[in-house]
């Protein structure tokens, strides 16, 4: 609806605009401090500086897509802030160099522009460190500092670089300092914040600072809840000193899996009534540091390097206060030192000594992710089989521990309990590719092979093998999901190779490769 005014009114109307909008002019040229438009309460613009510890970065990256292994997905570019640590190097969040393809860096002051490679990276603590190619690209710029020293109620600024190189910070409050999960599965130490972030420069990650020093590094942002979650600077300080020697070895574990020992009853019945804390070890990991020292399932563990636990698992940290016994000795400690446990077992308590060690994740029974490298496959007349990972399980969407297939999920949700039945990996029959010649086979999928031709499938590489000796002119296949053994007939796996080529255009019918 449209609203005429008389003309004499039409005519006054815009002489007193006229005269209001003069007076704003003049008072701001009168006042320079003014502001028309403000950036928001949490909010104060910072100038472009010269020799800022901030870099743009800008990566292209095509991944691959793990329910159709021979198939790499479109490429595409994502940006980054990075920030400038000693060296000088540069920090950034390793998700988002995942299956990266070309990595530049680009100086906010100067837009000067440099390739890069990665000098470190750790997919499990979400941080990898960056080197120029040109080994002047960063002179000049003042490194940020690390500081650890942030306590609940701290104020920290998450800075954000505009297209101009000037730098917003949003400001949030820490609420809570506790081990969350990582992007990879693992917890580790963080920071949460109640802040609000307007992400109006689209960038990927972002530098977290205290006093101009930096404190973490943004891992996620809830818009609906407000919650900022920082990557906690005791975890980036780990990292930056274990890669310092260019021996980098990854985050210590200790191979145990604990329960907490609150039941009264529990308490009485492994004889700690009477005792202060401790957690029961439900599982130790097979050939892991734990178990090497002795460590078994049914143990209380009362202290660790000094450090009383009490009945849920945690300890008296001097700054964060109760934090879990997994921040002790996968930040406080390094790979190949020796940590003394204090162990209460049948009635006697004892100390054991444990030297700390990594498991990489290829050497998992489900390894929990793989980046940066293709899905091994092997085709067999049109089916295709596949290691399990929990990347291939992640493919399934933001909700996929209940959209992927429930058996596969247990396989890496309970992948201990599988640790001893000689099995070095799952290997599961994933899809069946149609053809003329596997009709009645089309719609089998996620069945995991136990053996083929009476031979045990421990791991992909067992396939070819298998294949040699087959029966009466025909494979035999056995799952341990229904159907539980199908035929394959030996005459027309090539016929069926021919088919599925022309039709799928398959660069390969294997990816054997290095896991």
């Amino acid at each position: 609806m449209t609203l005429a005014l008389p003309q004499k009114q039409h005519l006054k109307f815009s002489h007193i605009s006229a005269r209001f909008i003069t007076v704003i002019i003049l008072w701001c040229l009168l006042f320079p401090s003014c502001h028309v438009a403000q950036i928001g309460p949490s909010e104060k613009k910072i100038n472009v500086q010269p020799n800022q510890p901030v870099i743009r970065i800008k990566i292209t990256r095509q991944g691959y897509n793990f329910h159709r292994p021979w198939q790499r997905r479109a490429s595409s570019t994502h940006t980054a802030i990075g920030v400038v640590i000693e060296g000088p190097r540069v920090l950034v969040t390793s998700r988002f160099l995942a299956d990266n393809r070309y990595i530049e860096l680009e100086r906010v002051d100067n837009r000067k522009k440099s390739g890069a490679k990665i000098e470190v990276i750790d997919y499990e603590t979400n941080l990898a460190v960056l080197q120029p190619i040109h080994p002047r690209f960063l002179e000049n710029i003042q490194p940020l500092k690390l500081t650890t020293d942030a306590f609940q109620g701290d104020q920290l600024a998450v800075w954000q670089v505009n297209p101009n190189g000037g730098v917003t910070p949003a400001l949030g409050t820490i609420t809570s300092i506790e081990l969350t999960r990582y992007p990879f599965s693992d917890y580790f130490l963080t920071y949460r914040l109640n802040s609000s972030l307007q992400y109006r420069f689209n960038n990927f990650t972002l530098p977290v600072v205290k006093n101009d020093k930096l404190a973490g590094l943004l891992m996620r942002y809830d818009s609906k809840a407000q919650t900022i979650d920082v990557i906690a600077a005791p975890v980036i300080e780990n990292f930056i000193k274990d890669a310092v020697d260019g021996n980098y070895l990854g985050f210590p574990m200790s191979g145990i899996k604990i329960a907490p020992t609150e039941d009264p009853q529990l308490r009485r019945y492994v004889g700690i009534a009477g005792k202060p804390g401790g957690v029961y070890v439900e599982k130790v990991i097979k050939n892991s540091a734990a178990e090497r020292a002795g460590i078994r399932k049914g143990d209380i563990i009362m202290e660790i390097a000094g450090f009383g636990l009490d009945s849920r698992g945690n300890y008296d940290h001097p700054i964060y206060g109760k934090v879990s016994l997994s921040h002790l000795i996968r930040c406080e400690y390094y790979v190949g030192n020796s940590i003394t446990f204090r162990i209460f077992r049948t009635g006697k308590e004892f100390t054991v000594d444990v030297i700390l060690d990594h498991i990489q994740p290829e050497d998992y029974l489900v390894p929990p992710y793989i980046v940066d490298k293709a899905p091994r496959y092997y085709i067999l007349g049109g089916l295709v089989f596949q290691e399990l990972s929990g990347t291939y399980l992640r493919e399934y969407g933001k909700e996929w521990s209940a959209k992927a297939p429930v058996h596969l999920a247990y396989y890496l949700a309970n992948q201990d309990n599988f640790a001893y039945d000689g099995r070095e990996k799952i290997v599961f029959l994933s899809r069946v590719l149609p053809t003329s010649y596997t009709i009645g086979y089309n719609e089998l999928s996620h069945l995991v092979i136990k053996r083929i031709n009476n031979k045990d499938i421990f791991k992909l590489d067992d396939i070819p093998p298998a294949l040699e000796n087959p029966k009466n002119g025909f494979h035999k296949l056995e799952f341990e999901q229904r159907p539980k053994v199908i035929y394959i007939d030996t005459l027309e796996i090539p016929k069926i190779n021919k088919q599925i080529r022309e039709r799928y255009n398959l660069p390969a019918l294997k990816n054997m490769g290095p896991r």
